[in-house]
């Protein structure tokens, strides 16, 4: 819309009269605050005189939650950019609008899911890691008590338990990873991809049947290593935990694409069914049900680690039906508006 130096909205397009509800031969001729609620109203007078003084192009209400009015009385977030404009006739401001409530919306349940996640892990943490670390030290007391003498089938059962309990123990290590995991890191250095995939194939399978080859054309650049260590760690994990053979043969590949290092994982194990594919990244999803070495976390905090970054993760189709490739994008270039709010 634009207004004279009266606030007279004198001209106004079809896309702000759809916004607001109105038609433009009821808004044409009117004060500018009638697209405001009642409430602002008398303050925005001294504020809108201020601009008037001294027009100059800026965005409206940096730092606050803008209002509007639609003209069923229901009120919504906006965004409103402003411009003077000379002309023969005087000057006149143009005020582009730009109805955000689907992102305020989008903002909230992201906040809220957040939130949530927050207080599940602090009750995971806090108010069960404790009893599971007394029934470990139970475990641990009647396997004492029992000496030498206890019957296999005893020691057998207690070995069982204590099983359980380390298994309940990462479930808890992981879930807090999870959640962290949507946080973007400021430590910021060079990461040598070549070097980091060394450090992962060392720690991850070091005395395995398995066999890596690399193909690495990334050149050094700056990042969050941490994180992305820790997303080619899963991956790798991944393939060797549920590949169907005890041997295979893993590649990990990197290059350069557009300002983002483009890393694919891929193995040559049984394969991930098309449909199913969707939900392997999410929580505890695991497609191997009979190896419980796993709380099916690691996909999960991989995409939620990349996300968290600025990249997308997704599998890539095999040709013969066996075999994965995970490709992931990581940014090679640092961004201040990801992660959480604080640092947005």
């Amino acid at each position: 819309l634009i207004i004279d130096q009266a606030a007279t909205i004198t001209l106004v397009n079809s896309s702000l009269c759809e916004i607001f509800g109105h038609a433009a031969e009821d808004l044409i001729g009117s004060p500018l605050e009638c697209l405001l609620p009642e409430r602002y109203r008398e303050g925005h007078v001294g504020i809108r005189n201020g601009f008037l003084a001294e027009p100059h192009k800026r965005a409206m209400g940096l730092g606050q939650d803008l209002t509007a009015l639609h003209r069923d009385g229901t009120e919504f977030p906006v965004e409103i950019g402003l411009s003077p404009i000379v002309s023969e006739s005087g000057m006149s401001i143009l005020a582009s609008v730009t109805d955000i409530t689907g992102r305020k919306n989008a903002e909230h349940k992201l906040q809220q899911a957040n939130q949530e996640l927050e207080e599940f892990t602090s009750v995971a943490s806090h108010d069960l890691r404790s009893p599971l670390r007394g029934i470990a030290n139970l475990l641990e007391w009647i396997e004492e008590d029992l000496g030498d003498g206890a019957p296999q089938t005893v020691r057998g059962h207690i070995d069982k338990a204590a099983i359980r309990v380390r298994r309940m123990e990462r479930l808890i290590d992981d879930l807090l990873d999870y959640a962290r995991a949507g946080q973007q890191s400021d430590e910021v250095e060079v990461i040598d991809v070549d070097m980091l995939t060394n450090e992962i194939i060392g720690l991850v399978a070091p005395e395995s049947g398995f066999t890596f080859e690399k193909d690495i054309r990334v050149a050094p650049f700056h990042g969050n290593r941490v994180p992305l260590e820790t997303c080619i760690r899963n991956l790798v994990s991944n393939a060797i935990k549920h590949h169907d053979r005890d041997t295979g043969h893993i590649v990990i590949s990197a290059v350069e694409e557009t300002g983002y290092c483009v890393i694919r994982v891929t193995d040559d194990g049984p394969g991930i069914p098309p449909e199913v594919r969707n939900r392997v990244f999410r929580l505890f999803q695991t497609l191997n049900a009979s190896k419980d070495d796993g709380t099916g976390l690691g996909l999960a905090i991989s995409k939620r680690l990349v996300e968290g970054h600025g990249g997308c993760i997704s599998i890539e189709s095999s040709e013969n039906g066996r075999g994965t490739t995970f490709r992931f994008q990581w940014p090679m270039f640092h961004r201040r508006d990801l992660g959480d709010g604080e640092k947005a």
